[in-house]
């Protein structure tokens, strides 16, 4: 144990392990707090075992990861990356749940989901392996493999972009549907 502390303390001042450990905690913030905005009694959170040890234990959890990421800048930056695609998917349609409750809305997705075979809710939650991981394995691909820095920055691009369209057309739907209530009522 003492040698791997040894390796990560190597020629690392202790400036950086603050700010390391500061990046971890923006990250879990993000996550923690998005869910408890989205969520707060836990009966919307995915993850089963969130929800057996509640807001206290989730919050304990949070002191090793806070911990390890603040040993190596790569792992805190990681762990930042990886609880804003949790934030993100956290808010994602927030309004919706806001708007009718928490109960509601699990009421809601319950009755759905009884009326619904199995085969199209496992189609239909695939997006995610579409949207990351199929994107992640080409780009390791890319980097690491052809070493080809045009088709990374082609990714990134395009991932730029959706974010951006997406977020607008989503938006604009939204806004749009919104307007037409208004002018039916």
């Amino acid at each position: 144990m003492v040698l791997i502390f040894q390796l990560i303390l190597q020629n690392v001042e202790w400036y950086q392990f603050i700010i390391n450990a500061f990046i971890t905690i923006i990250g879990r913030l993000l996550d923690i707090l998005s869910t408890r905005y989205v969520t707060k009694e836990l009966k919307l959170e995915t993850n089963k075992l969130a929800r057996k040890i509640g807001w206290r234990g989730m919050i304990l959890m949070q002191i090793p990861i806070v911990i390890l990421g603040s040993l190596d800048f790569y792992f805190s930056f990681f762990i930042l990356w990886w609880s804003i695609f949790l934030f993100a998917n956290n808010i994602e349609g927030s309004w919706y749940i806001k708007e009718v409750g928490e109960e509601s809305y699990q009421k809601e997705i319950k009755s759905r989901l009884e009326k619904s075979k199995k085969w199209k809710i496992v189609f239909s939650e695939l997006s995610s392996v579409l949207k990351f991981t199929i994107v992640g394995i080409f780009i390791i691909v890319f980097l690491f493999v052809f070493k080809d820095f045009l088709a990374i920055f082609l990714i990134a691009l395009a991932l730029i972009i959706q974010g951006i369209f997406g977020t607008i057309s989503s938006i604009l739907y939204l806004l749009d549907l919104k307007h037409d209530k208004i002018n039916k009522s």
